[in-house]
């Protein structure tokens, strides 16, 4: 326990921590090393016979670069902290996928919905290893989740906490084994094994966060934050039914009326795609065309890939016809 200690206070050496001992500043050291050694290890060169047309869902997974190795802090995530032997039933009746099968060494993606279906945040949640949660949110609604908890909880046993001492973060690669041993708990991401290892970590680690997020682009997995905000999108728009994020047999969640209903009748309508440019692509909240028919818009940007959020219907039913952003044509890859 106490080694464990050590390490998890290594790891509190970001740059805010401008007066590290020189132990600290060792470990900073190695952990920029080590992010540098990774970064030899990218593909970013397009693998032959991919698609220039809609691909088939699924098809991202077979065609996409292998993404490049890293090791960060997600400083735009929280984590909240539930404990108490109701945390887990009270919540049950509330996300959209719940946490009673939870264990340790696993993490589980969901949300909370409006009424309405619309995502109002969306989270990886681990076991702490003993009765309680810890969350990984987005920072921006942190403590707007802690007041909805705090209501749906009525009379629970319950404590619902924002844990400033401790942060997000994720790894790829080599650095997954170096990311556990800081971790009060870690697991594979669960919303794609694209996507290396997730954890709860102490605050102020070093953040090395653009391979991070070329990953999640390249996997076409969006994020609150990036592509999306509170009261936006519909889960479907944002793909959570593909990533695990929503389990439509448990019974009761906020918004199950709506998402449920979505569910039942299919055909749906918009998705989170991938856009791949042979350049540059364009920036965040350009126009996606398909002739003249608006699409949607791109949502976030990395190197010569994108994410959009795309009116799959329109698309459908342009028959495949050239897809632009800008002037640029794009290849365009479901999820």
């Amino acid at each position: 326990m106490r080694a464990s200690g050590q390490r998890r206070a290594r790891w509190a050496s970001g740059p805010e921590n401008r007066t590290a001992s020189p132990m600290r500043v060792a470990v900073m050291n190695r952990m920029r090393f080590m992010n540098e050694r990774l970064s030899r290890f990218a593909h970013a060169a397009p693998v032959a016979g991919a698609p220039d047309a809609l691909s088939k869902p699924g098809a991202q997974a077979k065609y996409a670069p292998m993404s490049t190795p890293f090791l960060t802090a997600l400083p735009a995530r929280a984590v909240i902290a539930l404990t108490g032997p109701e945390a887990r039933s009270f919540l049950q009746r509330v996300i959209t996928r719940g946490p009673e099968g939870i264990a340790p060494d696993s993490a589980m993606f969901s949300a909370l919905l409006t009424p309405q279906g619309k995502v109002l945040a969306d989270f990886l949640v681990f076991d702490d290893g003993g009765d309680g949660l810890l969350f990984d949110v987005p920072a921006s609604e942190a403590e707007s989740l802690v007041k909805r908890f705090t209501l749906y909880r009525l009379r629970a046993k319950a404590d619902i906490v924002l844990r400033e001492d401790l942060s997000a973060a994720a790894a790829l690669g080599e650095g997954e084994a170096e990311l556990k041993t800081v971790a009060l708990a870690s697991a594979p991401d669960p919303r794609s094994d694209r996507m290396g290892l997730r954890a709860i970590v102490p605050a102020g680690g070093p953040v090395e966060a653009a391979p991070y997020h070329a990953a999640r682009i390249a996997a076409i997995i969006p994020e609150f934050g990036e592509d999306y905000a509170a009261s936006e999108v519909f889960s479907t728009d944002v793909n959570h039914d593909l990533l695990n994020g929503i389990d439509y047999r448990k019974g009761c969640f906020v918004g199950q009326e709506v998402a449920s209903r979505m569910h039942r009748k299919g055909g749906v309508r918009k998705r989170t795609v991938r856009l791949d440019f042979d350049g540059d692509a364009p920036a965040r909240g350009t126009q996606v065309m398909t002739g003249e028919t608006p699409l949607g818009a791109i949502t976030s940007v990395s190197a010569r890939q994108a994410l959009a959020i795309l009116r799959i219907d329109r698309l459908e039913a342009a028959g495949g016809g050239p897809v632009t952003a800008d002037g640029l044509s794009a290849r365009v890859t479901l999820p």
